[in-house]
């Protein structure tokens, strides 16, 4: 629902940056006057969507919608919030705009397993999830404890009524998750296998609540780990904010999943100098991003001074934050002793501290916990701001938030010699020792410069929780989730381009990505059906004539802005979920330069024996989710990848060049590209665990045989000449037994494999869900067994001839065909039982 009108959306978007201002200095700043006084004016007078249609409309889906008016926060309970401000509508409008550029799918979800509970004192993780709910994406945050179940027989309905939703912000849940027995994640592990297993269904049913896919994860405590790595369609970033040793109460069993998660992660962050050479020497995706401060919040005098403070005399010397075992309380003691004019507030909770000869002092105030929106009236009544750490490992790997909210508000500060404040000291005073803390004190109660003041709160300014998010964003986006641009090349034939496209739209589940459609000059409603598409974001570029498949992907690649470059055919389905896997091999391979996927039509070793589905929905949802379990995670290196789809990285086409044009209409110009690719030092893979639906040859289906006979003979004539070398027929699919109906000959090849063969009787007809005997056979299967299984039909697909299904598995209906395979394993399995002959 839209409150704008079409007006107020071109100044939004003008204010915003995304439509430029008019010509000359002047006229634009009198337009932007206007412009803001014009939104003063709504926020003032616009109403919130009361309607029945407008209330209907945000509760239809839990997901949290970015709207530029007053937003409909959606939780246990509905709850109308105040209009944003002018600029946050202006960078949800941002956002939205980005959005629909390069995310035309439901986008990326962020789970937080923190390190403390959303309600306890506001630190990084709050503060970083804030940010990202503000900018569009929805947040999951999980409490430190679990719901105890105690139930062994509890089942996944249980578990889902269990969990614990609360809707704390906008785009922000609170979520308690359910477990066997009741765990704390500083003093548990996951030694039930209920506990995990109920963690995991709680998971589950939070995803199938709120449609998530697509999630990153920020695990800040080992604890979390062993949960998280089981995750699919997830990404993991640590974030290391502390060296878990120094803590008194961390157990050695959490302390013992700190080295796996480090290695492991797909990125590591670190809040400090120390903790990222120690997560580098397991990581190579180790990133710093140090600890920030709200500069908003702290930087303004309430003008409120605290109740209990309002008649203390002489200077006070405060603190803010945690009193623990790493607190030196002694030199707090000490400095209180020697300077009674001086009053010590030491605001944070003291659980882990000995506080009972300070609670002697009269000059020396302990006020506990306060409520984070209460910090600044306390902050700007210090005079100078304290930082009193005993030098441990737990301090050498600390970067203090405190830090940067002290200096948001121009105060002095005087700390121990930190590292992480070595590079501080225009800003922070350091000092070692009760004399050293007391002269560095009293030049700053001396302190008189407006200059120092300013100094300090530019520095906090410069160090915000805006810029942190923005740094966690970029890992994000460049590191997890590099941009992926589609280029599609149509010619005729719009309704399987409309199939195509419908298929990304709908199945392109992938946070980044942008769609950009070349049509060679198409006479039938095509270009005109095209041109509607630009208003979900596509690039769509109109071509006069039929430039040829290379000239007409060359203008997509040159109008692209992805790291990855996808060339789809316009006659191909995608599923849900591939994106990932065409990328996946190029993260464990930098030297692959392209990657293609399985499909049922491609003439080469890419080509799936056996295949469910049809021209219309592509791929049988039911067998291509057999397929992914078969197939998982599984690649191999090729020396040719049919075009029809396959990602290429942006830099191969920067050192190499884009694709020959002199092949002209088309054919061999991938054949001819991957040789490119491999006389360059690319690998080619085949992401054997993605499939595409392709129907084939739709362009060339529309000519007369003749004529697509003598484009074969010349475009093979070109490449030959081009390379000095006969064309050979590509490799066949990739199955031992591929057109070969001989006993003798099928015993040969699986006597020729040096695999152990197996074969398994089962019922006629190979359904889904999987029935026991079903998982009993694929318990067979692995690299060095063929199993033949003897089934009537798959998926209501009947079965000829011997038909590879998965790596190493076969299904046959004639036994004639494996009557001569000596097999060291035969089993029979019925519905009920599995017996061994």
């Amino acid at each position: 629902m839209n409150v704008y009108t079409k007006e107020q959306r071109r100044l939004l978007r003008m204010l915003s940056g995304i439509v430029k201002w008019k010509k000359g200095k002047k006229r634009a700043q009198l337009q932007k006057k206007r412009l803001l006084r014009k939104i003063e004016y709504w926020e003032k007078t616009r109403k919130a969507p009361t309607t029945k249609k407008a209330m209907a409309l945000a509760q239809k889906s839990p997901e949290s919608v970015l709207q530029p008016s007053s937003a409909l926060v959606m939780g246990q309970d509905s709850s109308l919030e105040p209009a944003p401000s002018v600029k946050a509508q202006v960078e949800s409008l941002e956002a939205l705009h980005r959005e629909q550029l390069s995310c035309l799918g439901p986008g990326l979800d962020l789970f937080r397993f923190p390190i403390i509970d959303w309600h306890y004192r506001w630190q990084r993780p709050q503060q970083l999830c804030r940010q990202f709910a503000q900018n569009g994406m929805r947040v999951f945050y999980f409490c430190i404890e679990t719901t105890a179940v105690n139930d062994r027989s509890a089942s996944f309905q249980d578990i889902t009524k269990k969990i614990k939703i609360d809707n704390v912000e906008p785009n922000v849940w609170l979520i308690k998750l359910c477990s066997y027995s009741k765990l704390n994640a500083y003093q548990d592990s996951l030694k039930h296998p209920l506990d995990k297993k109920f963690m995991k269904w709680s998971l589950e049913a939070l995803k199938q609540k709120f449609g998530i896919r697509h999630t990153v994860s920020i695990v800040d405590l080992p604890f979390w780990s062993t949960l998280v790595f089981e995750l699919k369609q997830n990404k993991i970033i640590y974030d290391c904010m502390d060296e878990h040793a120094g803590f008194s109460n961390t157990s050695s069993e959490l302390l013992a999943l700190e080295p796996n998660l480090l290695s492991k992660s797909d990125a590591v962050v670190t809040s400090s100098e120390y903790l990222y050479k120690k997560a580098r020497l397991l990581n190579s995706s180790a990133y710093l991003i140090q600890n920030a401060g709200e500069f908003e919040h702290f930087s303004v005098n309430p003008k409120e001074p605290p109740a209990e403070l309002l008649d203390i005399k002489g200077p006070v010397i405060g603190y803010i934050g945690a009193i623990a075992d790493w607190f030196d309380m002694k030199l707090v003691y000490e400095l209180a002793v020697r300077n009674r004019d001086w009053n010590f507030v030491l605001i944070g909770n003291t659980y882990y501290s000995d506080t009972s000869k300070v609670e002697q002092l009269a000059n020396v105030y302990l006020l506990g916990e306060k409520p984070y929106t209460e910090l600044p009236k306390y902050l700007h009544l210090f005079h100078v701001c304290l930082i009193p750490f005993v030098i441990n490992p737990l301090t050498l790997a600390t970067n203090p938030v405190k830090v940067y909210e002290y200096l948001a508000a121009g105060k002095p500060v005087v700390s121990t010699e930190l590292p992480e404040l070595l590079s501080m000291r225009e800003y922070v005073r350091l000092a070692q020792g009760t004399s050293q803390f007391e002269s560095a004190i009293r030049q700053a109660l001396r302190e008189k410069d407006p200059v120092l003041m300013e100094k300090r709160r530019l520095f906090a300014a410069e160090n915000t929780w805006t810029k942190r998010y923005q740094a966690f964003e970029a890992l994000i986006s460049e590191r997890l989730y590099p941009k992926v641009s589609i280029t599609i090349v149509t010619h005729n034939n719009w309704e399987m381009t409309q199939r195509c496209i419908q298929s990304l739209l709908s199945n392109c589940d992938y946070p980044r990505i942008e769609i950009i459609i070349v049509d060679n000059g198409s006479s039938d409603e095509t270009p005109t059906e095209l041109m509607k598409l630009q208003k979900s974001g596509m690039k769509v570029i109109l071509l006069p004539e039929n430039t040829g498949f290379a000239a007409a992907n060359t203008i997509g690649i040159t109008n692209a802005t992805g790291e990855y470059m996808v060339l789809l055919n316009n006659d191909t389905i995608v599923p849900k979920g591939w994106i990932p896997k065409m990328l996946r091999p190029f993260l464990i391979d930098p030297e692959i330069g392209a990657v293609g996927p399985m499909s049922n039509h491609v003439g080469n070793d890419q080509k799936l024996d056996f295949f469910v589905g049809d021209s219309k929905r592509g791929a049988n949802e039911q067998w291509l989710e057999e397929f992914y379990g078969l197939y998982e995670e599984r690649f191999r290196y090729t020396d040719l990848l049919g075009f029809f789809c396959v990602a290429i990285k942006k830099d191969v086409f920067s050192r190499i060049g884009h694709l020959d044009k002199n092949y002209g209409i088309g054919m061999f110009e991938d054949d001819d590209y991957c040789l490119r690719m491999l006389d360059a030092g690319f690998r080619l893979a085949i992401a054997e665990d993605a499939f595409i639906y392709h129907h084939g040859s739709a362009t060339f289906r529309q000519w007369e045989e003749d004529k697509y006979s003598a484009l074969f003979k010349e475009n093979r004539a070109y490449f030959e000449a081009k390379w000095r070398r006969q064309w050979k027929q590509p490799k066949m699919p990739l199955s031992l037994f591929v057109n070969v109906i001989d006993s003798s000959k099928v015993a040969e090849l699986v006597s020729d494999s040096g695999k152990r063969p197996v074969l398994v009787n089962c019922p006629t007809d190979w359904g889904h869900p999987k029935a026991e005997w079903q998982l009993r056979l694929l318990e067979h299967c692995n690299d060095q067994t063929i199993v033949i299984a003897c089934i009537g039909s798959y998926l209501d697909e009947p079965v000829y001839g011997i038909r590879k299904i998965g790596p190493g598995l076969y299904f046959t209906s004639s036994k004639q065909l494996v009557e001569k395979i000596k097999f060291t394993h035969v089993y029979t399995y019925t519905d009920k039982r599995a017996e061994v002959l």
